[in-house]
């Protein structure tokens, strides 16, 4: 059953079945379509293991028939080509004597070769595409290993090896190179190699599993010389005694020459190359020469220069040049490290002479670590695992008795709490009897000592490898050390814990002190020591300018309290626990990296499981409100999950602590905001302790120099002391004394007396103080009459600074101070405060010139309460005036336009209707209220105010910012017409209007008086009412004006104007209490729209502007959503100009389909329109011409080219010549060419009236002023004549004398001074039967907004002439 499941996970299994089978068929003939079929399937089984690069166990129940399925084949041709050197051979000694059959037979013997040749490859290949998903290790495990195999395939490996040294150039540089015998077919295979780059196996890919092979074969259970087929001929032939080596050398040389590859089969041949040195009778003299030969390695990599005492030993090592590449040693070190892993103990070190030798490349090895040449980090990381596998060669091979072992782990055990302590003595009690003192007295070697130097050293090495490299290391080598000497080591690595260390030092004593608790060699009474320095790493955040480090640390440390909980009993770290548990709780909630947070969850919650939920109290609680997917997001770390567990006493105090000492002081300025937040929250479980120990050093700290302690410690002084005021206890009596409330009160002023806000960071200062003064006025604090005067002069300064965060603040601030503080009496606010505040404002956002002010001062209106807004009808009307001025499109400020001041003009006469409101009758006694709210004349003006705002499409460099206030104005219209129906009078706010057929079918609603009406029947609240004084704020006009400029909008190119038209019109249609009432065709619209069917993504062009085409067919709503998506059609923006026209173009077919001609007659008015609505205005013209272009090029305009005879192309026309006539613009003047050329369809009815209307303005633009647009409308004159000439011409001669003229005349000359351009144009125009008058036939036309000089010293004539 598990079988069978199993195969499930691995779901293309047949089809990789399939294309092995087809890689395993070998055939000798037709090679080039078997080379494309095997390469299609090898690049089709390498895309499939790739997907289990992830997972790839899953390949496991299969793996041993697919590697099967491809080393068998591969096993047979390397067989036969291992055979086919010997009858080449004999060959050879008779080529005399062939003739001409049989070098043809032996062509084809050699082509057959080649042929299997590159099915050797492809086979190899795909057995490297699996080792890669699986591993080398485990497949060589499955490769056949006989006897019989090692000569063929050290063969085939030397041929190949041959090939890639002829590909880098690096032939002959070898003596190995010297000795290797090519056969022909391999330099064959070798030119086609280079030829062809196309080839999908690739040879380092079948070199790689060839070592690999060679490496598992190598460990035949027989002696090598037994199997040398080259020791059987070495005496036949004495000429060749000389140039013979042994099979063993020339495992060794092959897999030698292999050490200096870039890639992976670097790895392999040195892991080939230790399995073979690390045999029992090749220990002596290749293990010997293979160390001497590193040592020259390395000395030559660190001097340049060859040592003295080099011999000639090793002629079957590759020798390097002057100076080895890095990849040599590398590789080099890479065998060692294998070797020393393989090799036994006794093996390595067994004679004097070997022990030289290792004591030579140790000497050397440290010396190349030390040195500046070891820069490479995988180089490090080699040279640690070498430094720590001899240093464990020197040393005992046992396993230390005075470790530390837990005995059983039973999670269940652990939870129960059952059996913990009779376990713990227990094993106590095998460690004493079982750890004799005097075992673990003996002596250590000077080489041992020099490897935990090493080793100590690489814990501060910049690499992470590197590091962690060493802590599995030292974990080793203390694994084998006495118990003093580990003692030793273990304060070592807590030497490096100090301030005066960097990061990466306590990262690598981190990941130490976890390995040696993994390993039981940290025993229980070092822990004490070890704790604190690991809790302090928890916390390792170094602030290193604008930003820290730590994370790392961080990390590691959570890693290291993973390790303790699973290698010790409860009963041991019991003392700790109190100080871990609230470390990993703190980190798990405030730490500010989540890959941190997550860490220390896991940590906790290995704790919790392995030391028992009584050590760790409210374990199982917390870790359910603390899990990992809710640690993920920091905002609900620091606002929920941290509210929640501060509720346990036992982490209360210490998360307030955190917060205030810790997080509060942060680097990251959001870091700080949350932290004040989450206090704030938390303070309301304690307020008493956070008043008396928290807020006095928090006031204290404000006047710090570090800005971030002193923007931190504002922060949560204001969070705080809103707590207090919303918990009613910071008035007199509540846990606030008198000293606390005067500093509080004082705190503003104080910061600005000592001038705070000046210097780096005096922006979020003003923000924070902002913050403080809403905080303090909410709390319902007392404040002298001086002090509120003295807050809102700072809240005025922060008006005023031009950061729009800071502006946005002080609003705030100014909305709390007024609402509960500066009392009104029934009279109304004293003149005084009203000169103070509200006439200050008016007269600085009317007459001021700085456009910061004006900015803050118009949102300052907007906050402002109702009793100072509105204490009579004449102060109301001056504020709405005043915002309506600043909101207008036209304003300016300084004599230039200021977009934020629009917008925020925009925003705060909306939110001071929503203060004042709406009254629901005009004659409201002021006796009876305290302020006058908006009559229907200031309704009417607002509402103008904000459709007039819709229109604002101001630019400046930073783009359309007038978008800022369409996008404020359509928020507004929104609010307000809530407003405006709940204050009508005249129906029912929630409706129950019976639509009658009518409107189902898209006919025109019932009139408003129709409406009203049928509104007064059906309401009996209404009728019942004996007196009434109808009151409407909200009519039918308003509501079409107001969705006809939404739907405009939702036809715009800006994503951010169409996300919120689109989300204002749903939710105006779909608003139920109140209804909106007055809505022209309201189903119809729904319907057109799928309001309510499904979500829309109204920012998405290919979704919005199919759905609004379908609104268009409403006439009430044709125009503006016409005006809109014509912008859209002719806009730069690829894609929403492409989905707009497709949408349109779509709309033109169904029209035509419907034989509905009246409505394209009625878009061509709609154009028209809009040129006579928008003359000289680039902004609308330059899409509307870019679509007039788009529909002609497409014939979607054939209908109102033949309307009434030509009327609409001589209006057209008539549209074009006037917005030509001085124009500067050269686009828009290119836009008019292409339109005017593209209306010239001969194939129509009115032709006649298209060549009377059109060429007449083709003719002036060949002369127009600018050189591009005359050099334009000559190339595009050009191509219409090429496409219709034979309609636009009497006769063939004239066609080509108007062409050679378009084709020969300069017509971007600047000046045209012998009249070239003009004569042509005349006769070009005669050709054409075009009649010019006598001042169009002159010259050429010269531009409004420049002079051309003839001569660029003209200008200078009057001077020289003078003197």
């Amino acid at each position: 059953m598990i079988a069978s499941s199993e195969n499930t996970f691995f779901v293309e299994r047949e089809e990789v079945f399939d294309l092995i089978a087809s890689l395993s068929q070998v055939k000798t003939s037709n090679s080039d379509t078997r080379q494309s079929c095997q390469d299609v399937a090898l690049r089709k089984l390498r895309a499939i293991l790739d997907r289990y690069l992830e997972c790839p166990t899953l390949l496991d129940p299969h793996l041993e028939f697919m590697v099967q399925q491809l080393i068998l084949p591969a096993r047979a041709i390397v067989h036969e080509l291992f055979l086919s050197q010997f009858a080449a051979g004999s060959e050879d000694d008779n080529k005399d004597k062939v003739t001409d059959g049989g070098e043809n037979e032996k062509n084809d013997q050699e082509n057959i070769i080649i042929v299997k040749l590159s099915n050797l490859l492809h086979l190899l290949s795909a057995t490297y595409a699996i080792s890669k998903v699986r591993g080398r290790k485990y497949i060589q495990r499955l490769m056949p290993h006989d006897a019989v195999d090692v000569e063929p395939v050290l063969t085939i490996l030397r041929w190949f090896g041959w090939i890639e040294r002829q590909e880098r150039g690096l032939l002959g540089k070898s003596d190995h190179d010297q000795r290797v015998k090519i056969p022909d077919c391999i330099q064959i295979l070798q030119r086609q190699q280079s030829e062809s780059n196309d080839c999908e196996a690739k040879l380092w890919e079948s070199v790689h599993s060839l070592l690999t092979w060679l490496g598992i074969i190598s460990l035949v259970p027989f002696d090598l010389h037994s199997i040398d087929s080259s020791l059987e001929n070495v005496t036949n032939d004495g000429s060749s005694v000389g140039n013979s080596i042994t099979l063993v050398q020339s495992i060794v040389s092959t897999s030698a020459s292999h050490l200096g590859d870039y890639g992976a089969t670097r790895e392999t041949a040195a892991a080939c190359l230790a399995s073979l040195l690390s045999r029992p009778d090749l220990q002596d003299l290749e293990l010997e020469g293979f160390v001497q030969w590193s040592v020259q390695i390395m000395y030559l990599f660190r001097t340049g220069q060859r040592p003295g005492d080099s011999d000639a030993t090793q002629l079957l090592f590759p020798t390097p040049g002057e100076s080895p590449s890095v990849f040599l040693v590398l590789g080099v070190l890479q065998t060692l490290v294998a070797l020393v892993k393989t090799g036994h103990r006794s093996n390595l070190l067994s004679t004097e002479q070997k022990l030289k030798g290792i004591e030579k490349l140790w000497e050397q090895c440290i010396l190349v670590a030390e040195s500046k040449a070891a820069g490479s980090v995988v180089l490090r990381k080699l040279f640690v695992k070498l430094f720590a596998r001899i240093g464990c060669a020197y040393l005992p091979p046992r396993v230390a008795t005075w470790r530390y072992q837990r005995g059983k782990r039973s999670l269940v055990e652990n939870l129960m709490m059952k059996g913990t302590e009779s376990a713990q003595n227990e094993a106590f009690n095998d460690i004493n009897e079982s750890s004799p003192l005097s075992d673990d007295l003996f002596f250590v070697p000077d080489q041992v000592e020099d490897a935990a130097d090493q080793l100590l050293r690489s814990l501060t090495d910049p690499s992470t490898i590197v590091r962690w490299s060493a802590a599995k290391g030292i974990g080793r080598l203390i694994e084998r050390l006495p118990v003093v000497c580990a003692d030793d080591v273990l304060d070592a690595i807590l030497r490096i814990c100090s301030d005066l260390e960097q990061d990466r030092a306590w990262h690598g004593a981190c990941l130490a002190l976890a390995e040696l608790a993994r390993r039981g060699l940290l025993l229980p009474d070092r822990l004490g020591e070890v704790i604190p320095i690991v809790v302090r790493a928890i916390g390792y955040d170094v602030r290193r300018g604008q930003h820290s480090v730590g994370t790392h640390v961080r990390d590691a440390a959570c890693y290291t309290c993973w390790a303790f909980a699973r290698a010790y009993e409860p009963s041991v770290l019991r003392p700790h626990v109190r100080v871990l548990s609230v470390a990993l709780v703190l980190t798990s909630l405030f730490d500010r990296e989540v890959n941190c947070r997550r860490a220390a969850s896991a940590a906790f919650q290995e704790s919790v499981g392995r030391q028992g939920a009584d050590s760790f109290k409210h374990g199982i609680a917390i870790l359910t409100t603390a899990d990992y997917f809710s640690l993920g997001n920091r905002n609900e770390s620091f606002s929920t999950i941290a509210l929640g567990i501060s509720k346990f006493e036992e982490y209360q105090a210490a998360i307030i602590h955190h917060l205030s000492d810790v997080k509060l002081i942060h680097w990251d300025r959001e870091i700080r905001q949350l932290s004040s937040e989450s206090l704030a929250q938390i303070a309301k479980l304690c307020p008493a302790y956070c008043a008396s120990h928290i807020l006095p050093k928090l006031l204290e700290q404000c006047f710090h120099d570090d800005i971030a302690i002193r923007h931190g410690s504002l922060l949560g002084c204001a969070e705080l002391v809103l707590v207090f005021g919303a918990l009613k206890l910071s008035h007199c009596g509540g846990v606030l004394d008198d000293e606390n409330m005067s500093s509080l009160a004082e705190l503003v002023p104080s910061i600005e007396k000592a001038r705070l806000y000046r210097g780096r960071g005096g922006e979020i200062m003003r923000a924070a103080a902002c913050r403080m003064i809403e905080c303090l006025s909410q709390s319902g604090l007392p404040l002298t009459v001086k002090q509120q005067v003295r807050l809102l002069d700072s809240i005025d300064a922060c008006l005023l600074h031009p950061n729009e965060d800071i502006q946005n603040s002080a609003a705030e601030a100014l909305r709390s101070l007024m609402r509960y503080h500066f009392p009104v009496n029934e009279k109304g606010p004293s003149t005084r405060l009203q000169t103070r505040v509200v006439d200050k404002y008016i007269s600085i956002v009317d007459t001021e010139d700085n456009p910061a002010a004006t900015r803050g001062f118009s949102l300052a209106l907007g906050v402002l309460p109702a009793k100072l807004l509105a204490p009579s009808h004449v102060v109301l009307d001056s504020v709405i005036d005043c915002l309506c001025r600043s909101s207008a499109k036209e304003s300016l400020v300084g004599g230039e336009g200021d977009a934020e001041t629009r917008r925020n003009a925009i925003t705060s006469l909306v939110n001071v209707c929503k203060t004042v409101g709406f009254g629901r009758c005009e004659n409201i006694n002021s006796n009876t209220s305290p302020f006058f709210p908006l009559t229907r004349c200031q309704t009417k003006r607002v509402f103008g105010s904000l459709l007039s705002a819709m229109e604002d499409y101001n630019t400046d460099r930073r783009g359309d910012v007038g978008s800022w206030s369409r996008i404020a104005a359509m928020n507004g219209l929104e609010a307000l017409t809530y407003l405006a129906i709940n204050a009508s009078n005249t129906f029912p706010h929630k409706s129950h209007i019976i639509h009658d057929e009518a409107e189902r079918i898209g006919v025109n609603a019932p009139s408003f008086r129709e409406r009203v009406g049928g509104f007064l029947l059906n309401d009996n609240s209404i009728a019942s009412e004996k007196k009434i004084v109808p009151l409407t704020y909200f009519d039918e006009g308003l509501c079409s004006s107001i969705m006809c400029a939404l739907l405009k909008q939702l036809g715009e190119k800006l994503d951010a104007v169409r996300c919120q038209a689109g989300e204002c019109i749903e939710r105006l249609l779909t608003a139920k209490s109140p209804r909106v009432p007055f809505v022209s065709h309201r189903n119809v619209l729904v319907k057109a729209l799928r309001v309510g069917e499904q979500s829309t993504n109204w920012s998405n062009p290919a979704a919005t502007f199919p759905l609004l085409m379908r609104a268009v067919n409403i006439d009430v709503y044709f125009s503006p959503i016409l005006e809109g998506i014509v912008v859209s059609v002719g806009g730069l923006t690829e894609s929403v100009s492409k989905n707009a026209a497709a949408s349109l173009f779509e709309w033109i077919r169904v029209c035509r389909q419907l034989k509905a001609t009246q409505k394209i007659i009625q878009m061509g008015e709609a154009f028209l329109r809009l040129f006579h609505r928008f003359t000289r205005n680039g902004r609308v013209l330059l899409p509307l011409l870019s679509t007039l272009d788009k529909l002609l090029s497409h014939g979607y305009l054939e209908e109102l080219l033949t309307l009434n005879n030509g009327t609409f192309i001589r209006t057209l026309m008539t549209c074009l010549s006037n917005e030509a006539s001085g124009c500067s613009d050269v686009k828009r003047l290119l836009a008019i060419v292409s339109v005017s050329l593209n209306m010239i369809q001969p194939d129509l009815e009115t032709a006649a009236t298209m060549r009377e209307s059109v060429l007449p303005l083709v003719m002036s633009m060949l002369l127009n002023p600018y050189p591009r647009v005359r050099q334009y409308t000559a190339e595009q004159l050009y191509v219409k004549i090429e496409e219709d000439g034979d309609k636009l011409f009497g006769s063939q001669a004239s066609l080509e004398d108007a062409t050679q003229l378009l084709l020969n005349v300069l017509w971007h000359d600047e000046y045209d001074h012998h009249g070239h351009i003009v004569n042509a144009r005349n006769q070009i125009a005669a050709l054409m039967g075009v009649a010019l008058s006598e001042k169009a036939q002159v010259r050429i036309g010269t531009s409004a907004s420049r002079t051309v000089l003839k001569d660029e010293f003209e200008s200078y004539s009057s001077l020289i002439n003078s003197a």
